[in-house]
């Protein structure tokens, strides 16, 4: 998985990107009609023109990333400066065309677009140039730098080795593990636990030509990055698919999940859009049920928190309006049920998916508020912090989820408020059941796939089925 240092860097080259753009067809548009003093083809008020800019800046923020402007992989400087380029004359390429099929002309004269691309590769040059220059001292400082660990001692190795102490390639070699000369530990453990890497790098060796299940397992059980780089690249299937690292080394990179890359910032983007917007809306709805919490006989405070896993393992704390007598807070459903002198109760709510039709915990508030659903609408503000995402798999205590043999396996995306699990029929699923839907989500997740978990539990929440 990229590190947050490598998102947020990507995400400024996005927003950079768009603002340059921008601001070279406003420059564009006022040498041209403004400063100039030429007469215009059309009449086109500046305020139509900024307005048709901002509409069609997505589209162009679309066609960079699919030249690739936005890779994951260190790239050559003649390599980014070609795909800006052609990013740049895309872009007025794009507008252009839109301007011919438009009912009423976006351009004022036709010297405006050029004006636009001239000034978009200026402006492009010097947004990224500010961004790789304050990314490299942050990295001369060893600031978002991934720690990597290389298994395997041959000449391979030392090509990587090279190429990766370079200054500001945001990577550091902590150790080689090898036999060899050039090896710094006989054993990839004692690497590992010495210095905690980011990523591993196994290097086929003639003693260990192919992945090693053990390191490979590691990895992802403790959320590290694993790459192989293979002796032969015609000896592997036709579905791998490749990375040249540092440009030179073809190395093949084992994802846990396919929620990686851009895939991951437009999951998120759309959780922030979705939760602003949701929080902004219903926020009477808040105030309503925060009001009713408060009234005599309620007891406690209105919002329960506890702490939950999401990705990475990392904890945080969730938040949910209160269901329970306020005496049960901080305390597991077993827990609970032997504090009331009711330990027969915890088979029961185990065996039917964690739910009881009665649950003596339950307040006759919370009740509605399970029903209804309403008691999750705090979580909205996890969304919003970056907690947890819309949907995802559903966030647990450590105590619940360390039982699960395939932990890892799920804390590789970020926890949801709603998922495949909760779709499925929670409240007849097995809890192992329910875990293994989590599982399957995260390696098989889409953008379409979440689209339709919105849509089902939106549908079950209005209609009741599945509430709890």
């Amino acid at each position: 998985m990229r590190n947050r240092a490598s998102l947020i860097f990507t995400l400024l080259l996005v927003v950079g990107d768009a603002l340059a753009v921008l601001a070279a067809y406003v420059l564009a548009y006022i040498v041209r009609v403004k400063i100039s003093g030429v007469p215009t083809a059309s009449t086109v008020l500046a305020r139509s023109y900024f307005t048709s800019l901002l509409i069609l800046l997505p589209f162009i923020v679309v066609w960079f990333s699919l030249i690739g402007t936005y890779v994951a992989q260190p790239q050559k400087k003649a390599a980014q400066a070609g795909r800006l380029l052609a990013g740049a004359f895309g872009a007025m390429l794009f507008m252009i065309f839109i301007d011919y099929f438009h009912n009423a002309p976006i351009f004022p004269a036709k010297l405006v677009p050029l004006y636009g691309l001239l000034f978009s590769i200026i402006f492009l040059g010097l947004e990224r140039g500010a961004l790789y220059l304050a990314r490299y001292l942050r990295r001369r400082k060893n600031v978002g730098v991934q720690r990597v660990v290389i298994l395997g001692d041959n000449d391979v190795a030392a090509l990587l080795v090279r190429d990766i102490r370079r200054q500001g390639s945001g990577y550091a070699v902590q150790a080689v593990v090898g036999s060899g000369k050039r090896a710094t530990h006989k054993t990839w453990r004692g690497a590992v636990r010495n210095f905690n890497p980011n990523v591993i790098i196994q290097v086929a060796t003639h003693a260990e030509p192919t992945i090693n299940p053990e390191v490979l397992a590691f990895a992802q059980q403790n959320y590290i990055d694993f790459k192989f780089v293979p002796s032969d690249v015609g000896d592997l299937p036709d579905r791998i698919e490749l990375e040249l690292f540092m440009g030179d080394v073809p190395m093949m990179s084992v994802q846990p999940t396919a929620l990686v890359g851009w895939g991951r910032v437009a999951k998120r983007a759309a959780d922030l859009v979705l939760s602003g917007a949701f929080l902004l809306i219903f926020s009477w709805l808040y105030l309503l049920i925060f009001i009713l919490e408060k009234l005599p006989g309620g007891g406690g405070s209105a919002i329960f928190h506890q702490t939950r896993l999401t990705r990475g393992d990392r904890k945080f704390r969730v938040y949910k309006f209160r269901t329970q007598f306020a005496q049960y807070d901080g305390t597991t459903p077993e827990q609970a049920f032997a504090k009331m002198g009711r330990p027969e109760l915890i088979k029961k709510y185990r065996a039917n998916g964690d739910f009881l039709a009665d649950d003596p915990r339950v307040t006759k508030l919370g009740r509605f508020l399970r029903k209804t659903s309403l008691d999750e609408l705090p979580q909205i503000w996890n969304v919003f912090r970056g907690d947890i995402s819309l949907v995802g798999p559903r966030a647990l205590i450590p105590e619940e989820l360390n039982q699960f043999e395939q932990k890892h396996a799920i804390l590789n995306v970020k926890s949801g408020i709603t998922g495949l699990a909760q779709i499925s029929g929670r409240k007849d699923l097995p809890w192992e059941q329910r875990r293994k839907l989590d599982v399957y989500y995260v390696q098989n997740w889409t953008f379409g796939l979440d689209v339709q978990i919105l849509f089902k539990t939106f549908w079950q929440v209005l209609t009741g089925h599945g509430a709890k």
